[in-house]
C-alpha cells in the first residue's frame, strides 16, 4: 500500500518542479524583454547605463554635448556674419571639445563632484555653501585655464607641420622652434586674456547653478547636469578662445 502512495505521489511531485522550472522561466524571459531600450526609452536606457557603466557613459555625454556647444558656437557666429549658406564648419576646432570634454571633463568632474559629496554631504544650507565654495572658489579657477591649456595644445598639435614650413620658409629644426614659440606666446596670450574673464563669467553661470545642484541633483546625475549647463558654456568658451581672440586682433 505505502508502495502504491509513493508511486501516486512521485509524479505529482514532478509536475510541481515543472511548473515552477516554468513559471522561472516566464519571469526571466519577461524580465528580459523589459529591460530598457535606447529607441523605446532613451532616458532610462541612460539611468542603466550609468548604473552598469558611470564613467563611460558619462564620458560620452560630455564629449557629445561639448563638441555640440561648439557647433553651436560656429553655428551663430555663421548666422551674425550672414554667412550661414556658405560657412563651412571647422571640424577639427569641433572634435578638439569633443575629446576634451570627454577625456578631460568628464573624468575630472566626476571624481570631483563625488569627493565633494562624500567628504560633505547632507542637504543643509551649510553643506551647499561649503561644496559651492570649494567647487567655484578653489576648482573653477584652476580647471578654467587648464582646459584652455590643452585647448590650445591640441590646436598646435593638430595644426600642419608642412604650412609652417612652407609659410616661413625653413628647415624642420627651425620650423620646431618656431612652433614651440609660437605655442608658447600662444598659450601665454590666452591665459592672460582669456582665462580672467572666462572665470569672471563662469561665476555668473556657474555659481546658480551649482546651487541647485548641490541641493537637488542626485550624485549620478550631477554630471549630466553640469554638461547640460555646460552646452551653454562651452558655446561661450568656444567663441572666448577663437572669435572672440579674432576680434581683439583686428
Amino acid at each position: 500500500m505505502m508502495m502504491i502512495m509513493m508511486g501516486c505521489r512521485m509524479p505529482s511531485q514532478s509536475l510541481h518542479k515543472l511548473s515552477n522550472l516554468r513559471l522561472a522561466s516566464k519571469r526571466s524571459s519577461s524580465g528580459g524583454s523589459s529591460s530598457p531600450s535606447i529607441l523605446r526609452n532613451p532616458l532610462q536606457w541612460y539611468v542603466t547605463k550609468l548604473d552598469t557603466h558611470p564613467i563611460t557613459t558619462k564620458c560620452i555625454s560630455s564629449g557629445l554635448i561639448s563638441g555640440s556647444g561648439d557647433l553651436l558656437c560656429q553655428s551663430i557666429i555663421a548666422k551674425r556674419k550672414q554667412q550661414s549658406t556658405s560657412h563651412e564648419l571647422d571640424w577639427m576646432r569641433t572634435l578638439r571639445f569633443t575629446l576634451l570634454g570627454s577625456f578631460l571633463v568628464a573624468p575630472t568632474v566626476h571624481s570631483w563632484y563625488g569627493m565633494l559629496m562624500s567628504r560633505i554631504p547632507g542637504t543643509s544650507l551649510a553643506a551647499i555653501g561649503k561644496r559651492l565654495f570649494f567647487d567655484q572658489g578653489l576648482f573653477a579657477p584652476l580647471f578654467t585655464p587648464t582646459f584652455i591649456s590643452m585647448l590650445t595644445v591640441l590646436e598646435h598639435l593638430s595644426s600642419p607641420l608642412d604650412q609652417v614650413v612652407e609659410k616661413e620658409g625653413v628647415n624642420n629644426n627651425d620650423s620646431n622652434n618656431h612652433n614651440n614659440s609660437d605655442l608658447l606666446t600662444h598659450l601665454t596670450d590666452r591665459l592672460k586674456n582669456d582665462a580672467p574673464d572666462a572665470i569672471l563669467v563662469g561665476w555668473s553661470i556657474w555659481v546658480p547653478s551649482m546651487a541647485v545642484m548641490f541641493a537637488f541633483v542626485p550624485g549620478k546625475f550631477q554630471v549630466l547636469y553640469s554638461n547640460g549647463v555646460g552646452f551653454v558654456w562651452n558655446a561661450y568658451l568656444s567663441w572666448k578662445t577663437h572669435e572672440g581672440e579674432e576680434e581683439r586682433t583686428q
